[in-house]
């Protein structure tokens, strides 16, 4: 069994000349830079490949894509990365429809999908041309449900067919692009009961309909089939059961997410220097009304995401409303995500007719940057509807600092009142807001920070990327040798 380096944390992915072990990952998002925002699956398919790396005899390899060839394989220069360098931006699952893949067409999905089948086939057969004789890819990641789930079992069958080893695949089941497929089984549904015209149809079942008739879950022992799943949560587990039940339920393995080492806590820290070092701006519709965020705050509250339905960034909305009566000018509200321009226009407005002052929409944030703003934080909130695991909670908590989110899904594994709450889930979006922003009213004048700072550090710990990709291999070995 390998044991991990001392500088397991800090080692930077290299091409090691000597390894028994060899993994391959294919990404469904970009990995965070400063040219490029992306999801939490691609910082975490980054962080994992990277700590596989700095384990003494594992090697580690990755493809993702890069949205307008932000990110190019000659600026990256790495033998154990390939980016798939796109002339537009990488297409996310949570459309705000919450159905087709970004409302990219049919054409555009087959071209992406053959294009990665040759860019993965090649790519593998060139890392096996530099492994040791006898060595080859052992496991294969495919991260998401659908797209990539596709491609891989093309590839195998490709290398079978060309007389290349089958290395063992497993399907990282994250949970934008399970919400998509169930939504387009309710549309199926309701088609053949008639109460949906097929006209009158957002997207044809295309993507668990592929997947079901290439039978990539029917048989976890077929070689080129998912032999397993890396389930985010326990609800991440029921939901990819109900969508494909024939899937073998010994299968699964827990994977919940990680922090990266940047989210510590920094209890010497002043908001105001945290807010001067960050030179936020808020990002309006138009230049004429993006200005500097004040950095004479006595209260934050963070808020970071995806703009897409789910997340619920209206509700937050709604109840800054609420906690800005009772502070005033003494409370500031962060809204940190990629801003979507359909969307962000809805809710900008919204901000605007709601009358709140100190609500700012600040973009998206690179990792460190965004440790810091949480460690300054009076307390983090997140009220995604139904989340699939709520890595973003977790990074609060590393740095010490409480979280308010809904009492569904994911974040129910782990949270509990000594670290935070979780607010009743409600379809009324006024009493759901109402209500999250008695919490966070609460939270800041009970002083939760301060009260439940070391109980957050305490059960944020297991959760660090270091421990969890580390007890994910051993999980993997364990099932499949």
């Amino acid at each position: 069994m390998y044991q991990p380096s001392k500088n397991e944390n800090n080692a930077k992915s290299e091409t090691k000349p000597s390894t028994n072990y060899v993994i391959f990952q294919l990404g469904s998002y970009p990995w965070q830079s400063q040219v490029e925002a992306t999801s939490g699956s691609g910082i975490l398919h980054e962080a994992q490949h990277d700590i596989f790396n700095a384990m003494d005899g594992i090697a580690s390899y990755s493809i993702f894509p890069s949205g307008f060839a932000r990110q190019k394989n000659q600026d990256m220069d790495r033998k154990d990365v390939r980016i798939y360098e796109m002339d537009s931006e990488v297409p996310e699952y949570s459309h705000p429809s919450g159905h087709r893949w970004a409302g990219v067409s049919e054409q555009y999905v087959n071209k992406f999908i053959s294009d990665h089948e040759k860019l993965v086939y090649d790519f593998m057969q060139e890392i096996e041309n530099t492994l040791e004789p006898g060595s080859e890819i052992q496991l294969f990641i495919a991260h998401h449900t659908c797209i990539n789930s596709i491609i891989a079992k093309r590839v195998m069958k490709k290398r079978a067919a060309n007389g290349y080893s089958v290395p063992k695949i497993v399907i990282f089941l994250h949970g934008t692009a399970m919400i998509m497929m169930a939504n387009e089984l309710k549309e199926v549904s309701l088609v053949e009961s008639r109460e949906l015209a097929p006209s009158e149809r957002k997207w044809p079942s295309t993507f668990h309909k592929k997947l079901t008739e290439l039978g990539v879950f029917d048989d976890c022992s077929k070689p080129g089939n998912a032999n397993l799943a890396y389930a985010i949560s326990e609800e991440n587990m029921e939901v990819f059961t109900d969508l494909f039940p024939q899937f073998d339920k010994e299968k699964f393995i827990l994977a919940n997410p990680g922090y990266n080492s940047c989210f510590v806590p920094r209890p010497n820290m002043k908001l105001e220097d945290v807010l001067k070092e960050a030179n936020l701006k808020h990002l309006g519709l138009t230049k004429e009304k993006t200005y500097d965020v004040r950095t004479d705050y006595k209260h934050m509250v963070v808020f970071v995401g995806q703009f897409v339905g789910w997340k619920r960034i209206d509700a937050v909305l709604r109840a800054s409303r609420i906690w800005e009566k009772e502070f005033g000018d003494e409370i500031l509200t962060l809204i940190v995500g990629k801003q979507k321009k359909e969307y962000n226009i809805e809710l900008q407005n919204l901000n605007e007719n709601l009358g709140n002052k100190n609500t700012c929409f600040v973009g998206p944030l690179m990792q460190s940057e965004l440790a810091k703003l949480f460690a300054a934080a009076s307390v983090c909130t997140f009220p995604s509807k139904a989340e699939p695991f709520g890595m973003v909670l977790i990074e609060a908590l590393a740095c010490g600092v409480p979280v308010i989110g809904a009492d569904s899904g994911g974040p129910r594994d782990f949270m509990t009142n000594d670290v935070g709450y979780l607010v009743p889930e409600s379809d009324d979006k006024k009493v759901f807001s109402e209500n999250l922003a008695k919490a966070v009213i609460k939270a800041i004048k009970e002083d939760w920070k301060t009260k439940m700072s070391e109980e957050c550090i305490r059960v944020a710990a297991p959760f660090s990327n270091t421990r969890k990709t580390k007890q994910l291999l051993e999980d993997t070995l364990a099932k499949i040798g």
